[in-house]
């Protein structure tokens, strides 16, 4: 990726171009010999904004529209403020090498039910690069924690048209939050369910600041304010919060209590020659209930991003239930 940075010559004013990692320029009105010192080493480039503020607003009702939101939203919701931001953000490419050694542990079942456990030991070579980012700055009520697009023009020209926030984390912070993740991506990916030896390295290739544009829409809806943020690069929504609809809440309670009561009972019909099937009725029709509940209590407003109170994963959802199971499973045993 080549970078070219626009300055002012100190001695004549002229502009001078200097390309990435360029630290001594000739100015070419007055001759003089100038050295640029960068800060730290640490590279900084800009992604060019691509998008329009009637895009965004259009992108905006789009997402209204979408999901269990309320129903009326996009004709009742109105735009108070739409404005692009630049955010900086680190980024960092690292690669993990070196050794994990642990157990996989298999529960094998056979016809009479009775249970097996086998464990087969593991030695794992880690050889993987990983990319980190990480916000730079406070980004307030925005939900934004890390930079998930990578591509995109990169050019310094709006900066002096869109306002800009400073970055205010070191570089050493970002870059020891990238060395813990890359360590703990590595040893997920191994899926041992026991780790007894690891001796890993992990070498940072390439760090450098991105600021990036970010549309900041606020609007309201019944009296209240809420926030959505557009990828300035994609156009595409990042984060927001947005009003729920009572009446899918509603639906959600009467649909789990149901189908969870329905899958229950079956099981406890047929389940005459084997407990097992009632027991295992039972916590399916469990699960199903506080996959509803859950969306019943959190449904009252939907929310998108890296905010504190966020939406969960399927797969947190999933582990979440998976818990629950295992415990009503071990009462009732």
């Amino acid at each position: 990726m080549d970078i070219t940075i626009s300055l002012n010559c100190p001695a004549c004013g002229g502009t001078i171009n200097a390309s990435e990692g360029e630290n001594v320029v000739i100015c070419d009105y007055c001759d003089s010999a100038l050295f640029i010192e960068g800060d730290s080493g640490v590279y900084t480039i800009a992604f060019k904004n691509k998008i329009t503020k009637d895009s965004v607003v259009l992108e905006s009702k789009r997402w209204w529209s979408e999901g269990f939101k309320a129903r009326d939203l996009k004709r009742s919701g109105k735009v108070v403020e739409c404005y692009p931001i630049y955010l900086p953000f680190w980024n960092i490419d690292l690669k993990v090498a070196g050794w994990i050694c642990g157990y996989e542990e298999h529960i094998h079942t056979d016809s009479k039910g009775n249970m097996r456990k086998e464990r087969i030991p593991k030695e794992i070579m880690i050889m993987k690069e990983y990319v980190f980012t990480e916000i730079a700055c406070d980004p307030g009520d925005l939900g934004i924690r890390n930079l998930r697009n990578l591509s995109g023009e990169t050019s310094f020209e709006d900066f002096e048209m869109i306002p800009t926030f400073e970055s205010t984390t070191s570089r050493d912070d970002a870059l020891q939050h990238a060395k813990d993740d890359a360590f703990s991506r590595a040893r997920d990916s191994t899926r041992l369910t026991e780790i007894t030896f690891e001796r890993l390295h992990v070498l940072p290739r390439r760090i450098f600041l991105a600021y990036y544009p970010i549309w900041v829409v606020r609007y309201e809806y019944r009296d209240r304010m809420y926030v959505c943020t557009i990828d300035g690069v994609t156009g595409k929504i990042i984060s927001g919060r947005a009003p729920g609809d009572p009446i899918f809440q509603s639906l959600a309670v009467t649909a789990g209590a149901s189908i969870g009561g329905l899958i229950a009972a079956a099981g406890i019909l047929i389940s005459q020659a084997d407990p097992g099937i009632a027991l295992a009725a039972i916590g399916a029709g469990v699960a199903i209930l506080y996959v509803f509940y859950r969306f019943f209590r959190r449904g009252s407003e939907i929310i998108v991003g890296d905010f504190s109170e966020r939406s969960h994963s399927p797969g947190e959802i999933l582990k979440e239930i998976s818990e629950v199971t295992r415990k009503f499973q071990r009462v009732y045993r």
